[in-house]
């Protein structure tokens, strides 16, 4: 067990940030230990959440509980502590012919931080969040004893669990399904849509691919409004000549944290042009990682947002008010001083009813990384009250200042009081 002080500890946008003390545990049995020694606890894992999930006083991290207890490449079920990150999970499986159901756009989070987020990805609408393939996991309680829970065994608490942001207990192992494939190439397609009606039809017109997610320029005037690129995917379907070994990501750096000026409304504006003009509209072979976790390729990328850090709104409306949902939201960002780097728009499906934390709902989400500014937290409420009217939520996972109603969760409702992160208790107080 290793006790760390860290003055100020941090998710991946940077903000908020608190004094903590980290602790990091190797065995179940010192998780044990260290939950009843203390009164109150939050469970981390590689801290790639963006808002205040997973930060407290008192932190106990998972990064030491990363083994592959058990892997069966007949039948692609995979059983591993919940420290283990996904990218160790794909240099094991993939040369068998295995990838994950789901996974989301970054693959250096944990098995655990997946589940208590209940990650989705470019497919909910075929294969749902990351709870639709988890079998069971070994949960840790206040108490010291661990209980497994399943989809019939502790069935509330396995729900409860997912998505539930680490306020149930410690996860401390998890089996779940893989899915097959044959290659590890992408068959990618581009659309270019020239306005926000154009993207929506887009997303319509395409609803057979399998994966699919659009970049929108959130800037973009007149007849040009909303306009975006969709990018689909399939896998390849012809099995690779040579055995499949994952590959290293060849990654570039961002050695320090840019000046705050260098994401501006010019080089935004730049930047919105080049993915607009440069998209490839023609079919392409695309490798897996490259498509998968295009994020990853770029080591300490969240340092091009300065010491500041950035705000990500990420938001999910009902698909009968998705359009004139979106509309709203990028006029009210229009009228605003800050404007987004990056955003994403989705299609959701269903949600299960047994989902009850869960983030995605039937409709569209939309991603907004925004640099963090004196004035965003004036626009998220705006923004905010808009989604809410909608009958939408936010994503807790990217959280760090919307109203404590946004994620339709109430923390006083489930789960054990020992279990709070900075985010409970935000949303706890009412504050």
């Amino acid at each position: 067990m290793k006790v760390e002080h860290v003055p100020r500890l941090r998710n991946w946008g940077n903000y908020p940030s608190v004094p903590a003390e980290v602790t990091t545990v190797e065995t179940a049995l010192e998780a044990a230990d260290f939950v009843r020694e203390n009164e109150t606890l939050i469970a981390r894992g590689n801290g790639k959440c963006y808002g205040d999930a997973a930060l407290g006083k008192t932190v106990l991290s998972t990064l030491q509980l990363r083994q592959i207890l058990d892997f069966d490449p007949q039948n692609g079920m995979i059983n591993c502590e919940s420290g283990v990150l996904l990218h160790d999970i794909l240099k094991r499986v993939v040369p068998f012919g295995w990838f994950f159901q789901v996974t989301p756009g970054i693959k250096n989070i944990s098995v655990g931080g997946a589940i208590a987020c209940d990650v989705h990805g470019k497919n909910h609408p075929t294969k749902g969040c990351f709870s639709e393939w988890l079998e069971s996991f070994e949960l840790l309680q206040s108490d010291g004893s661990i209980v497994h829970c399943s989809k019939t065994e502790n069935k509330s608490l396995f729900w409860q669990t997912c998505g539930g942001m680490g306020w149930t207990g410690v996860i401390l192992s998890a089996r779940f399904q893989l899915m097959p494939i044959q290659s590890l190439d992408m068959r990618q397609y581009a659309v270019q849509a020239p306005n926000l009606e154009h993207l929506f039809q887009a997303f319509e017109q395409h609803q057979h691919w399998t994966y699919a997610a659009a970049w929108v320029d959130t800037l973009a005037q007149g007849a040009a409004f909303g306009r975006g690129v969709l990018y689909l995917a399939e896998h390849w379907e012809v099995p690779d000549e040579q055995p499949m070994q994952y590959p290293a990501s060849p990654q570039k750096n961002v050695p320090f944290y840019a000046p705050s000026w260098i994401l501006n409304p010019l080089s935004i504006r730049i930047h919105n042009a080049m993915l607009f003009s440069g998209a490839k509209t023609a079919e392409q072979k695309v490798n897996l990682d490259r498509y998968f976790y295009p994020l990853d390729r770029i080591e300490n990328w969240n340092r091009m947002y300065g010491r500041r850090g950035f705000i990500q709104y990420q938001f999910c409306v009902p698909e009968r008010q998705a359009f004139d949902g979106m509309v709203q939201i990028l006029q009210t960002i229009r009228k605003s001083r800050d404007m987004p780097f990056l955003s994403v728009l989705k299609r959701h499906g269903e949600r299960p009813e047994s989902a009850i934390n869960s983030f995605p709902t039937k409709g569209y989400s939309l991603a907004l990384d925004f640099p963090r500014t004196k004035t965003i937290f004036e626009l998220v409420a705006q923004l905010d009250e808009i989604v809410w009217q909608l009958g939408g939520k936010i994503y807790l996972a990217k959280d760090a200042c919307s109203a404590p109603k946004m994620g339709r969760i109430d923390p006083k409702g489930f789960g054990d009081p020992k279990f709070s992160s900075l985010l409970r208790e935000r949303i706890s107080s009412g504050k």
